[in-house]
Parts: structure tokens; C-alpha cells; sequence
């Protein structure tokens, strides 16, 4: 697939219930073709982890969903590679350097708090591609989070000009990604980013409600995407679970 091998039609909207739930409305209308559907503001946007929502400030955040075409070729470890082209997105628009918490949220410094987050879903044939980008401080200063925000307005000291226009950002980024999803050397720059890595780390793996508590090294990922983890002396991957906390070794 060549690079932008198709056009990204725009939907944009003041309030949604999510922007996954119009492209899917979307895609069961008929529409064929590529779609990025974006929003001011949700009124149930929700993150990776069942029953976590993503709570927004209207016009704070960049919310977005990219409905791949019906000729969309699924590559491997997408969610991951969408994340890394999100995190390319941030760091070329803001000059500032990011880490990817696995398996694809974007965190930024000092605290390395949470930037955006994204969700990944198929949906009758389809796939989709759902993003969250914190803006403003607004998008997330009274959200409750167990984890720590963070905006590009607090990491650049302001809001830089490319993200004024929503629309034109949700392009933007949306063009990073399609190039993340098709580059060839995406697993070592992933793990170049990768938060935590080489530290000791406690990881709940499987299903969120009821989660086995691991603590391991944290040294990389596979080529499928997989967390790989040095867990007494062995070596273990994982393919769903949740990082958590991480000390230097």
C-alpha cells in the first residue's frame, strides 16, 4: 500500500455521543470509502480499558476516529503502530520528546502523564481507529483519572498554532499515523519510546475485572505487538493486560 494510497473523508461535528459510534453509523449507511470523524466535544467517549471513560472539555481535546476503507489491508500490531504515529504527530508539531506507555498511550514529561489515548476496534469488516488528544489543561484538570494528564498546552507552556484548527490537526495526525501503520521499521522505534523499558514494572494481566498481579522486568515487545516481560528469570509475553507502576533496576 503506497502512502495515503486513499483520501480521508472529513465529518466534522460539534457534539457527539463518540466519534466511534458516528463512523460506525457511518460505515452501516454504506459509505465505502475512508472517513475521519471528529468532535468539539462526547458525551460517552470511553477509553481501551472496559468502563473507562474519556472525559473532555468542549473544543479542549482532538477527538477522532478514522474509519479505514473497505480495501483497508489489516497490518500487524496496528494499535501499537497507531500510537507511534500519534506520538511522531506531537513531538514533530511541539519539538518535545514522548514515550509510549503499552500498548499505545502517549505520555509526556515531567510526570510522564497521559497525552492521548487510543482505541482500536473492527466493526463489520471495518476497522477503526479512535483517538483522544489532550489540548487544552481544561480537557482533563476535573477529570477523574487513576493515572496522571497531561496536555500540549502544559507541555509547550502553550497551545502551538497547528493545533488551533481541529480540523486541520485531525488531518495532520491522521496522516502520521497511515505512515506509522506503514512503516517497515516500526518495532524498533516503538520500543525506542517504550516507557518503562528496562525498569521493573507491575503489570495486571487479563481480563480488567478480575486482573493476576505480575511483576516483572519490562524488556520490549514483540513483533506482534506483545508486552515481553522478564518475570523470575523467564521470559513471558503478554497480549492484553495493564502496566501500572515502574521502578528503575
Amino acid at each position: 500500500m503506497s502512502e495515503l494510497a486513499f483520501d480521508f473523508r472529513l465529518f466534522s461535528l460539534a457534539k457527539v455521543s463518540s466519534t466511534m459510534d458516528e463512523a460506525r453509523r457511518i460505515a452501516e449507511e454504506g459509505f465505502p470509502g475512508a472517513a475521519l470523524v471528529r468532535a468539539d466535544t462526547q458525551s460517552a467517549g470511553r477509553g481501551r480499558i472496559a468502563g473507562r471513560q474519556w472525559v473532555d472539555a468542549p473544543g479542549s481535546s482532538l477527538l477522532v476516529t478514522m474509519l479505514m476503507p473497505l480495501d483497508f489491508h489489516m497490518v500487524e500490531a496496528l494499535p501499537l503502530r497507531a500510537g507511534l504515529g500519534i506520538l511522531r504527530a506531537i513531538e514533530s508539531d511541539t519539538g518535545k520528546r514522548l514515550l509510549l506507555k503499552w500498548p499505545n498511550d502517549v505520555l509526556a514529561p515531567p510526570r510522564w502523564g497521559k497525552l492521548s489515548g487510543i482505541l482500536c476496534e473492527n466493526f463489520k469488516e471495518r476497522v477503526l481507529i479512535g483517538f483522544g488528544i489532550n489540548i487544552k489543561k481544561s480537557a482533563h484538570e476535573w477529570a477523574n483519572l487513576s493515572f496522571p494528564a497531561a496536555s500540549i498546552e502544559e507541555l509547550c507552556g502553550f497551545v502551538p498554532s497547528v493545533f488551533s484548527d481541529l480540523d486541520t490537526a485531525a488531518q495532520r495526525v491522521a496522516h502520521s499515523i497511515m505512515k506509522a501503520l506503514q512503516d517497515a521499521g516500526w518495532h524498533e522505534a516503538y520500543e525506542s519510546c517504550l516507557w518503562a523499558r528496562g525498569s521493573s514494572v507491575q503489570f495486571d494481566a487479563g481480563h480488567p475485572d478480575s486482573p493476576t498481579r505480575i511483576e516483572g522486568i519490562l524488556e520490549g515487545v514483540d513483533s506482534e505487538g506483545k508486552l515481553i516481560l522478564r518475570v523470575a528469570g523467564q521470559r513471558k509475553t503478554f497480549a492484553s493486560g495493564e502496566l501500572s507502576h515502574s521502578r528503575i533496576v
